[in-house]
């Protein structure tokens, strides 16, 4: 795992929070079709964003004790910068280990200020998300060999390491008319001393790079952190590399429970089907106050 990082390709806690998640659906496939061959025919067609459930209570979505992490990247914070705005994010650190399982994530927001927020979309604002690749690296920072996901993290590389332009697992979206961002990922893997997440924040449109900072108030609306039921990831993880050598790690087990305090108890609606998760969220965002 000391390889040097590689740039991506192409351009509680077991409660889920009303708004928090919605329904899935998935590509109509011939069942003659072995699971590999369902995969890759679903790896590079159009996105399709499956229905979502009813939201029926208008509560904000919940922030993550979490915050922000030391890992976020603002679009263009290096003069050599990768622009961040597409819906393709996929990629790993290590590009001689195995890719790692498909992932469409769909996330939709919605208007906490509107007297109908479970069915009024926040549209036009900058949805940023960004994750570990399937074996546990973060993109972008830190020397090569530096992060060891096996290990428990100790601060190293730190937020100031900003250190090159890799920028797999990382990705902007702008809120469609129906609030609605979608990317095609990598389901993530885990590093030792968080459980498996998923970093989201929404900014408004336009937002500026702020330097290596927590981000809070001007163009910031939330942040917070999504999760996974634990049997939806022993599953991914226990059926393919890279995850299954590290499905025998001591720290496995407890990384994947999403019950870590303070948590937001957001839990993506997930199906893993054909080779390929599905994952949706829905969150609820008040756009005239920022909170982290």
């Amino acid at each position: 795992m000391s390889s040097r990082p590689a740039s991506s390709p192409g351009a509680s806690r077991r409660t889920l929070l009303a708004g928090a998640a919605a329904g899935l659906g998935s590509l109509l496939l011939p069942r003659s079709w072995s699971g590999s061959a369902r995969a890759a025919a679903a790896a590079d067609a159009p996105l399709v964003v499956p229905p979502w459930d009813a939201v029926p209570a208008c509560t904000p979505s919940r922030t993550d004790q979490a915050r922000q992490g030391p890992f976020f990247i603002h679009n263009g914070e290096r003069d050599d910068d990768v622009d961040m705005f597409r819906q393709d994010i996929r990629g790993r650190y290590n590009q001689d280990a195995e890719p790692g399982v498909q992932m469409h994530l769909h996330l939709r927001v919605l208007d906490a200020g509107s007297e109908q927020c479970g069915t009024t979309p926040l549209t036009g604002v900058e949805v940023y998300v960004w994750h570990v690749d399937a074996q546990g690296f973060y993109s972008g920072f830190g020397n090569p060999g530096e992060q060891n996901p096996d290990e428990v993290y100790r601060n190293r590389p730190n937020t100031n390491e900003l250190y090159n332009n890799a920028r797999f697992c990382r990705g902007i979206g702008i809120s469609d008319a129906n609030g609605v961002v979608s990317f095609r990922s990598i389901f993530p893997g885990w590093y030792n001393g968080r459980d498996l997440h998923i970093h989201a924040m929404v900014l408004k449109r336009g937002s500026q790079a702020r330097g290596r900072v927590y981000y809070r108030g001007d163009d910031h609306l939330f942040t917070t952190q999504l999760y996974f039921d634990p049997s939806l990831t022993d599953s991914v993880h226990r059926s393919q590399q890279p995850y299954l050598r590290r499905t025998l790690l001591p720290a496995y087990a407890g990384c994947i429970q999403a019950d870590e305090r303070g948590n937001s108890g957001l839990r993506c609606k997930a199906q893993f089907e054909g080779g390929v998760v599905t994952a949706q969220m829905q969150l609820v965002v008040d756009p005239r106050q920022s909170r982290t």
